[in-house]
């Protein structure tokens, strides 16, 4: 086969939906490695391409048959061209979006859907920034040949907010870095590198209002003479950052809460492996990779009571109200002091990882790919 990508955001996003896009694409690669595989963006940078392992053609604005040069037109226009030129069978828009003509070609199509923030939590958005994101995944919903929902919430959402059939949809879980599914022990050598307390409970996450980071801080603040751990947050943020790095000194936690702007994919799991207890009070996810991150790490999870969370977490792990500072205290004193409730939360929370590796994720995402092409 064929096979297009919309790979801007392997291309250029370091975290988040970046990581979704390479660990599917690394996957298909290795597992399915006769089919073509042609990756369109409109930029890339080199530590990402170099995070791409297989064989693949990449095109950027230009470098096909036909000359064109500005990179967001060509995006969500152009691309077009190049892929019937290319005679592509199926493209992917791996992030909520397609090529806006798309349509009106015989390319297959199938659209990745991440979740529906931007309908569901709109102060958190600039109102353009809504607009666009409406606009594109509104035509990406109506007119991809499949749609890949990253949890049954995605899914009860696009039905809802878009109308869209319930067989038009696929919910397949994604995965996270093959680095965390190994189940070799990290080189725990890395730890002295962040200047890590002997004892923590982590946090992993950019700093957004929905994840919750002040209220996190201020359950801990709750149980801190109780615990020996220390609280851990690794993300990076602008403004939100600074808001905590204040509510922190305001709190006189400094010497208590420790943030970690910049931490490699190569060193996460080390840190992951090495944490007492892993909490993720976000208010909202499109599914929660962190958790799941966690679960191949062998830590327990204390998350919030959110549908997509709730899938990523798995019947292991426990589920908080993320409003309340008392009930995350709860829970996390709950976890760190009871050792036999712990182990099996943490025996029970790698079985549940073991039905979301890369393997799996791009054996399901294939099938999706054959059913599309034989319509």
């Amino acid at each position: 086969m064929r096979l297009a990508f919309d790979a801007k955001r392997a291309l250029n996003n370091f975290t988040g939906l970046g990581n979704h896009a390479r660990i599917l694409l690394n996957a298909l690669m290795r597992d399915f490695p006769d089919n073509d595989y042609l990756l369109f963006s409109p930029k890339a940078k080199a530590l990402l391409f170099n995070e791409l392992h297989g064989d693949f053609k990449l095109f950027f604005p230009g470098t096909g048959k036909r000359l064109f040069t500005h990179r967001s037109l060509w995006r969500s226009f152009g691309v077009t061209n190049d892929l019937l030129d290319e005679k592509v069978e199926l493209y992917h828009g791996l992030s909520n979006e397609l090529p806006l003509n798309i349509h009106r070609t015989s390319i297959k199509t199938v659209v990745t859907i991440h979740d529906l923030i931007f309908l569901k939590h709109t102060e958190q958005y600039p109102f353009i920034d809504r607009q666009i994101y409406k606009l594109k995944t509104k035509y990406a919903a109506k007119h991809a040949h499949k749609i890949i929902a990253v949890s049954q919430e995605t899914k009860a959402d696009l039905m809802h907010f878009y109308n869209v059939p319930e067989k038009k949809i696929e919910v397949i879980y994604p995965s996270v870095d093959i680095a965390f599914q190994t189940g070799k022990v990290a080189d725990f050598s890395v730890l002295e590198k962040y200047h890590l307390p002997a004892k923590y409970i982590l946090n992993v996450g950019s700093f957004f209002p929905r994840k919750n980071h002040k209220k996190l801080i201020e359950a801990f603040a709750l149980i801190k003479e109780k615990v020996a751990e220390d609280l851990v947050l690794i993300g990076s943020g602008g403004s939100i950052k600074k808001e905590v790095e204040t509510f922190i000194a305001e709190n006189k936690l400094r010497n208590r809460v420790k943030i970690i702007p910049d931490v490699t994919n190569e060193d996460l799991p080390a840190i992951y492996q090495k944490a007492s207890l892993f909490v993720f009070p976000s208010l909202y996810e499109g599914f929660g990779a962190p958790v799941l991150e966690a679960l191949f790490s062998k830590v327990p999870v204390v998350a919030s009571k959110s549908g997509a969370i709730e899938e990523a977490g798995g019947k292991s792990s426990l589920f908080i109200d993320p409003t309340s500072a008392s009930e995350i205290a709860a829970a996390m004193l709950k976890v760190l002091g009871d050792s036999e409730s712990t182990k099996e939360m943490i025996e029970e929370g790698y079985a549940h990882a073991q039905n979301m590796t890369d393997k799996v994720f791009a054996q399901k995402v294939m099938g999706v790919y054959k059913s599309v092409l034989s319509q």
